[in-house]
């Protein structure tokens, strides 16, 4: 078996990986897919990310117009074509190299909004950026955020431009394993006419002062303050490192040769996990509807959204009720909206139109279609009925029932594409919360003759300014974790760590989330003679085709290198079957 994988991964590993955006499709071997991730044992403080110059590759130094005065004495030169003519021999003066300075700076931010904690497990946080030269401010200098913890390879979390005063503000939504991010600022050398890049990291994390458990950590707001000898914002479009002269460069630009579009903002992967009970508090065992997802939003260079792709698998049902999972939308703008959906087996599943409704009067539910800024309001159809997403079956068992592989059924998968007729900011009405969308439950219970509908905390107060999804002890009837979520058995409340596992869940719910931002990493899984098992092992039975939709994602973005990689592993396929007939003829 090692053999045929070490002759799989040979053309893989011959695949171009220059461009920083691009990962090596060798990742799925990996581990590609699994929904873990690392948190790295660094801890970042302020000061920290020496930052760099790199030199990026032009195709004509004339698209660059340097200031004059680089030279000493009368010199004509002619670099166009590399070639340089003077009709006097005086001394030139050695072109000045771009050098950078920072000193970072970091602000712990309260996340609680005013004391009410949303219970999202995402870090979001602003990152300031201020840039100036031995003249002052540096203005119109495009700078680009990322981080390469949630993918694997660098992920688009925030662009902008520095203003007059050479700054700008970039709002990030990263998971609590992200510890740093990364920041890029494209300018140009003067004196040199060479486009560089400056590049460094920020921390948006650090050690909570007088932590008693010592693995406090609390978010902060980093200022990155660099200043630059022989740098300045490009005049004009360099080609060679901005195709598509949209300001964003092309080693971070999604679409290189569309200047409608800069980035794609991958959240990874995620559940979303329900309690049903509304208004009831109910046994917080957060198993009543699971779903496993992960989206995919396509921006403008301006941080608009003009697509969202997201997929969607129902993942337990511990709960008598029946459920249907919707995205609420509040944009000022139509949409087009495709859906499609697959059984646990991967086959196509058409039970949707006969699965029962409780969003009334919904248009696109099942069909997609062209949809108005008040259906998408109302609520876009992710996944219909949970008793028919589900097959009847809950993944939720009773504590301490044996509960195997060979129980588990991975439910329905909804695939879904939602492109907006104009570009929107989803943060304008609060389309996001924690970097998530605006999901919610609708149950097949009424309060006062109308459908029950659940959301996170955080998108609905009532008058008094209290979240009306929060109970009155601050539990709420949602939550989004971060990759595939054990949930607990039926009937476990998720705050006592004697009966679900989850030693610090109600730590971190408590702290307001800075102590155990990583709590969902920590649990008892494994049952004892005095213990029952009171998880479900999600992560060990959800398998995932993360394989292939890297191959697809890759086909899209590398069509020539996947085809030929292809080719050989067929050639190598081939030439190893030959061989071995040969030999059972020979035999």
């Amino acid at each position: 078996m090692k053999r045929w994988l070490v002759l799989l991964s040979i053309p893989l590993l011959i695949l171009d990986c220059s461009n920083k955006k691009k990962g090596l499709l060798l990742l799925p071997f990996l581990g590609l897919g699994d929904g873990s991730t690392e948190t790295k044992a660094e801890t970042a403080s302020a000061g920290d990310g020496a930052f760099t110059v790199v030199g990026l590759e032009t195709t004509d130094p004339t698209q660059v117009t340097s200031p004059e005065g680089n030279t000493t004495g009368d010199t004509t030169s002619n670099t166009t074509n590399g070639d340089q003519s003077s009709s006097t021999t005086p001394e030139v003066a050695t072109p000045a190299p771009t050098t950078v300075n920072n000193d970072t700076t970091v602000v712990v931010v309260d996340q609680t909004s005013g004391g009410s904690f949303n219970f999202e497990t995402n870090i979001t946080v602003p990152v300031t950026v201020v840039v100036a030269n031995e003249a002052g401010p540096v203005a119109n200098a495009p700078v680009t955020v990322t981080e390469s913890t949630t993918t694997g390879e660098p992920n688009v979390v925030g662009t902008g431009t520095t203003d007059s005063n050479g700054s700008v503000t970039i709002p990030i939504s990263v998971p609590p394993t992200v510890n740093t991010v990364d920041v890029s600022i494209i300018g140009v050398n003067p004196t040199t006419g060479e486009v560089v890049e400056i590049t460094g990291s920020a921390p948006v994390q650090q050690p909570a002062t007088g932590s008693t458990s010592g693995t406090g950590t609390v978010v902060v707001a980093p200022v990155v303050n660099v200043g630059t000898t022989n740098f300045q914002p490009v005049n004009g479009c360099v080609q060679a490192v901005d195709t598509d002269c949209d300001g964003i460069a092309n080693v971070y630009d999604e679409f290189p040769e569309d200047p409608s579009l800069a980035s794609t903002a991958r959240s990874g992967r995620y559940t979303i996990a329900f309690e049903d009970m509304y208004p009831s508090a109910g046994d917080a065992d957060l198993n009543d509807h699971s779903t496993i997802f992960n989206t995919e939003m396509d921006k403008t260079p301006t941080n608009k959204v003009k697509t969202i792709r997201g997929t969607y698998t129902h993942v337990a049902k511990g709960a008598g009720y029946n459920h249907e999972l919707r995205l609420a939308l509040d944009v000022p703008t139509n949409a087009n909206v495709q859906v499609s959906y697959l059984d646990g087996s991967g086959n196509t599943w058409n039970g949707c139109a006969s699965a029962p409704k409780y969003t009334a009067n919904v248009a696109g539910d099942c069909t997609g279609g062209n949809l108005n800024s008040a259906q998408l309001k109302r609520g876009v159809l992710l996944l219909p009925s949970s008793d028919k997403t589900l097959f009847g079956k809950k993944n939720a068992p009773s504590a301490g029932t044996t509960f195997s592989i060979n129980d588990f059924v991975r439910g329905v998968t909804a695939q879904v594409t939602i492109t907006f007729e104009e570009p929107v900011d989803l943060n304008v009405t609060k389309n996001l919360v924690g970097g998530h969308l605006n999901y919610f439950l609708a149950i097949n219970q009424k309060t006062d003759g109308v459908f029950r509908q659940i959301y996170r905390p955080g998108y609905f107060k009532d008058a008094k300014g209290k979240d009306s999804y929060l109970d009155k002890n601050g539990f709420p009837w949602a939550i989004v974790v971060p990759g595939v979520f054990n949930h607990p058995t039926e009937g476990a409340d998720i705050r006592k760590s004697s009966t679900t596992g989850y030693y610090f869940f109600n730590t971190w719910m408590t702290s307001n989330g800075v102590e155990h931002k990583d709590w969902y990493l920590h649990v008892d899984q494994i049952p004892t003679a005095s213990r029952p098992s009171y998880v479900v092992r999600v992560s060990d039975f959800y398998v995932d085709n993360g394989f292939s939709a890297y191959l697809i994602k890759a086909v899209r973005k590398n069509a020539f290198e996947v085809s030929a990689s292809l080719i050989v592993v067929g050639a190598a396929l081939g030439f190893l079957m030959k061989k071995r007939l040969e030999k059972q003829q020979a035999a």
